[in-house]
Order: structure tokens, then C-alpha cells, then sequence
């Protein structure tokens, strides 16, 4: 496993790349983000690190994916054709990092930035349901295949 310094060490090199055109020889993480950043985006990803989760049918849903009626119609179509309720929980829960959430810039990080983008979120996910459901234990996988965009998936373990 990479220590934190090492990561820390490569996105940084990765950000005085992105920023070329910026004096940043002696920046951290966090300088990046002073210089670069703004607090309404920072609002913005709150969402994304801290999100909400929603109940429906002692099921739960990253707020993202049950918008509208037409997202708890699905629910209950799958319900009726037999699925569990924990494979409708893992197959609604379920993000490909970075194409879930950054449909624009994509191409910006590296597969091992995703992997820790996926990993980062994945233990704040744990820790925010933890927070809002104590009576209830979950799984929050992060699958990171071969090549491919790491998922996140939750569910909840005694369904």
C-alpha cells in the first residue's frame, strides 16, 4: 500500500503539470486548493464526500439515483420481477469513478488517482451511513478491476 505522503507526492506532480502555466514549485495538496479552487466548488463536492442517502422500502439510495418517480417506479419494477432487495441496493448503488459523477473531465486524473478518489470516498460514504442509519450495518465496496474505472458500491448487509 502507498503511504499517504507518496499519493500526496504524485497528485501534486500531477497538479504543477495540469498548471504549467503557474509558478508552483514549492505547493502542496492544499496550496492547489487555495490557489486554485473556490469555496462554492468546495460546496459542490461536499455533496459528493458527505452525501445524502434516502430510504425506500428498508432499502437505501445514494440521493443521486432516486431523484423522481421514475427512479422508485424502477425500484419497484425490479422488486417485481424478483430481484432481492439487496441486489436492487448494490445494482442502484453502484459508480464507476471518475464517469459517475465528472462527465466532463474524465480524461483529467490517472487510473491510480481514480482508485484513490474511489477509496477516499468510499470510507466517507461508510462513516456518513454510519452517521445517518446507527442501527444499520453496510458495505460500501471499492472493486477496482484490472484497466478499468473503480466502482463504489453500497448496500446494506442484512437484506
Amino acid at each position: 500500500m502507498i503511504q499517504t505522503f507518496e499519493r500526496d507526492q504524485d497528485l501534486v506532480r500531477h497538479l504543477k503539470e495540469y498548471h504549467n502555466d503557474a509558478d508552483t514549485r514549492l505547493f502542496s495538496v492544499l496550496d492547489f486548493a487555495s490557489a486554485f479552487g473556490s469555496p462554492l466548488y468546495a460546496l459542490v463536492y461536499s455533496k459528493l464526500f458527505w452525501p445524502d442517502f434516502i430510504e425506500l422500502k428498508g432499502m437505501i439510495f445514494h440521493e443521486s439515483i432516486m431523484e423522481s418517480e421514475e427512479d422508485r417506479f424502477r425500484v419497484e419494477k425490479a422488486l417485481l420481477a424478483g430481484q432481492t432487495r439487496r441486489e436492487i441496493e448494490r445494482s442502484f448503488n453502484s459508480f464507476e469513478i471518475p464517469s459517475s459523477f465528472f462527465s466532463s473531465n474524465r480524461g483529467s486524473t490517472t487510473l491510480a488517482e481514480d482508485v484513490l478518489l474511489a477509496n477516499r470516498l468510499g470510507h466517507m460514504w461508510r462513516l456518513r451511513l454510519l452517521e445517518v442509519f446507527p442501527e444499520r450495518t453496510f458495505t460500501v465496496d471499492v472493486e477496482c478491476p484490472v484497466d478499468e474505472q473503480p466502482t463504489i458500491i453500497v448496500s446494506q448487509c442484512n437484506l
